[in-house]
């Protein structure tokens, strides 16, 4: 079997958008969110795993394998007896179990064979997990208003692919619009059933009917109106009625009933009435006046219905119509920050940004985002989406106060206009007309009161203060997006010429110190032969400044090869990779053996050095200097040099403590600076160099480094270097 196309490589971002777009449509095709969600996995094999499962959590608390998918689709009957064999163990930290009780995702880029060992039940068990080739496997939660319903499993085997971050991010982006789907379908159900409890209610209440005289006084008895409201016919009879009234409806009541008699024609009002139980009860009632031969309004027939239940049940719509309105504005912010997540041009990111808009809110026909340029003073057209314009009304540059966006751009303000083809500030009429626009709302891009653009949309209908709030929220995250973006861009070209200077710097360092050894080479070669050939036959300050000659080169050679060193640290290190760091000071001693000899040092090392993500050379060069800078600046005591480390949460921190002459707090920082000394070439020898690499190594390798020192009391180095990653902490420094 032929290997899946891998979705990395310049085509990743097409192929995830392409996959999402796909899921969106399937998991909006149907409410039956199972068959759907089985779809989902079928969708995701082989474009993102080999394996693809999906588990849902049952009311019951039981998790439930809802869909298996695999390239092979003979193995997906094996994987669900595998299943019935060996369910998920709850205590797995990287299993179902886990991301459903947490809610966080878990990434295995890696599964060795010791993970196998032990997350498997028995030699069976263990026997087929190897047969399976598991490679690498990532779990993401399906969650939804806060809660975790499901788990979308997702393997690599034959391909050997192994998942990275992105994959991760690309699998909670499709569990995400899974667990949307989910709730929707959750949501129409409970809507549905709601409404008949709703019809049921309705049936089953009771419904006063009455009649009263042509004045609106109650006669006769109502055994329906008795049992409604729990009044004797003593009580009601008149305007006695009136008393089960609830007291700041009464006086409404009263002019209603007062206006239809006046008017003889049917009344009708929505009051709340006192049940016999206590309760209040919004209730409808309608009254039709009963005319003679002579028109005259014999009596009024009326019924009471209780609608307690409906007005409830229309509020439990309103209150789900507002959770979905808010359910697309989440999803819709959710897919504007994806786009500007994404390391676009700003125009192509504001083009997609208004293809978002126009999908996630069908009340829009069309969506415009305009950029304010601040040297022409004027808006750019850089996404438009929906209806098709033609230049005359869609011009591609406005001045500020130019037509509806530029008013906009001009007031800083938004705009609402429901009567689009009345307004003067309109291009075209006869535009709006053929294609039946009536509304426009217009939102400033703002970022700290500057103005960086306009969203502009058009609807077919009147467009409501929601929307407004609504758009006005996505307009600021466009607003922040695209300027953060602006500036990211400007960054990325600011870096990419100063990589270029560095990098010239660097190779003119490189060639300057390669040529200017060549010179030095000879100038040492003649004054060394000089001071053989000639010392003693000379006069004593002849063989005194031969000596001098001699030293200048000696020392510009070792200054030269320092600085040859330090350019070196950032572009010819090698890759980090775990090392132990006690194999790295040993050799960092051997190297200063003659050094050890001649002071009589003692090194002692604390505890046993810990392996660290690093490179070697660099790490042997690091421990050199600072040993040797330990025996260099010694005091009258023999030397004595201690080295530990101490884990401090992701970071191992090491300290090379001496007892040498200390430094003065006020030149902690002057010394890591390149060339900066505090002491005369005569009594301490050296280019003021060796720290200064130290620092640019350690910077390298992620750390930092400072020290602790006093005056006569030694001085305390310490740095520190990453821990060496497991499995379950991908995403560490390369």
């Amino acid at each position: 079997m032929n290997p899946p196309p891998s979705i990395d490589g310049q085509n990743r971002t097409t192929d995830s958008l392409q996959l999402l777009a796909e899921a969106g449509a399937l998991l909006g095709s149907s409410l039956d969110y199972e068959t759907t969600l089985a779809a989902l996995t079928r969708l995701a094999v082989p474009r993102l795993a080999d394996w693809c499962s999906l588990d849902i959590l049952g009311e019951d608390g039981v998790v439930r394998l809802l869909a298996v998918a695999h390239v092979d689709p003979a193995k997906v009957k094996f994987a669900h007896e595998l299943r019935r064999r060996y369910p998920p163990d709850p205590k797995d930290p990287h299993g179902i179990h886990e991301v459903i009780r947490t809610g966080h995702s878990s990434l295995l880029p890696d599964i060795p064979d010791e993970l196998l060992v032990k997350a498997t039940r028995d030699a069976e068990h263990l026997r087929i997990a190897r047969e399976l080739g598991l490679r690498s496997a990532m779990t993401v939660p399906l969650s939804a208003r806060g809660r975790t319903f499901g788990a979308l499993a997702l393997v690599n085997s034959e391909s050997g692919r192994r998942f990275t971050s992105e994959d991760l991010a690309l699998a909670e982006q499709l569990a995400g619009r899974a667990a949307l789907a989910v709730d929707n379908a959750r949501l129409y159900t409970d809507a549905v059933r709601a409404e008949e409890r709703f019809r049921s209610l309705i049936h089953a209440t009771a419904q006063a009917v009455w009649v009263t005289q042509p004045d609106g006084g109650v006669a006769e008895d109502s055994p329906t109106w008795r049992a409604f409201t729990g009044q004797s016919r003593e009580e009601y009879q008149g305007y006695g009625w009136l008393a089960v009234v609830h007291p700041e409806d009464q006086e409404r009541v009263r002019r209603g009933w007062q206006a239809a008699r006046a008017i003889k024609q049917p009344y009708e009002v929505e009051m709340r009435v006192s049940r016999p139980d206590g309760t209040w009860a919004i209730t409808l009632s309608r009254a039709v006046p009963m005319l003679d031969a002579q028109g005259q309004v014999r009596e009024w027939i009326g019924t009471s219905t209780d609608i307690t239940a409906q007005r409830r049940a229309e509020e439990t719509s309103r209150r789900l119509e507002s959770e979905q309105r808010a359910r697309q504005l989440e999803a819709l912010r959710a897919e504007v920050s994806e786009v500007l997540s994404r390391e676009d041009p700003p125009s192509r990111l504001m083009q997609a940004c208004a293809e978002v808009m126009v999908r996630n809110l069908p009340v829009l026909s069309l969506v415009q985002l305009w950029t304010f340029n601040r040297e022409t003073q004027a808006l750019h057209l850089e996404g438009n989406a929906g209806l098709a314009a033609p230049l005359s009304v869609n011009p591609s540059r406005l001045e500020l106060g130019q037509s509806l966006v530029g008013t906009v751009g001009q007031s800083r303000q938004p705009l609402l206009v429901n009567e689009l083809q009345a307004d003067p500030r309109l291009r075209s009429r006869t535009w709006a007309q053929v294609n039946e626009l009536v509304s426009f709302l217009g939102a400033p891009l703002l970022v700290r009161g500057q103005l960086v653009g306009v969203l502009a949309v058009y609807g077919q209908t009147p467009l409501e203060e929601e929307t407004l709030a609504t758009l006005a929220t996505v307009a600021d995250a466009v607003a922040q997006g695209l300027e953060r973006r602006r500036a990211e861009v400007s960054l990325q070209e600011h870096a990419r010429e100063l990589a270029r200077s560095n990098e010239e710097l660097q190779q003119f360092a490189y060639v300057a110190s390669h040529d200017l050894q060549e010179p030095l080479r000879m100038v040492a070669s003649y004054t060394q032969l000089l001071a053989r050939r000639y010392k003693g036959q000379l006069d004593a300050d002849a063989d005194e400044f031969i000596n001098y000659a001699v030293d200048g080169v000696n020392r510009m050679q070792r200054l030269i090869q320092d600085l040859l060193a330090y350019s070196r640290v950032g572009t010819r290190g090698h890759e980090f990779k775990p090392l132990d760091s006690g194999q790295a000071l040993n050799k960092a001693v051997a190297n200063l053996k003659a050094l050890v000899d001649e002071t009589g040092a003692t090194l002692v090392i604390q505890g046993k050095l810990p392996q660290v993500m690093a490179d070697e050379t660099q790490l042997t060069q690091l421990f050199q200097n600072l040993v040797g800078n330990a025996l260099k600046f010694r005091g009258q005591t023999p030397p004595r040099v201690l080295v530990e480390a101490e884990l401090q949460g992701t970071e191992w921190r090491f300290t090379v403590e001496d007892n040498g002459i200390g430094i003065e707090p006020q030149y902690y920082e002057r010394i890591f600076v390149i060339f900066q000394r505090l002491h005369g070439k005569e009594e301490y020898p050296g280019t003021g160099i060796g720290l200064a690499i130290c620092k640019k190594i350690v910077e390298r390798h992620g750390g930092r480094i400072g020290l602790d020192s006093q005056p006569g009391q030694g001085t305390t180095f310490w740095f520190t270097l990453p821990v060496v990653p497991t499995p379950s902490t991908p995403g560490t420094p390369s």
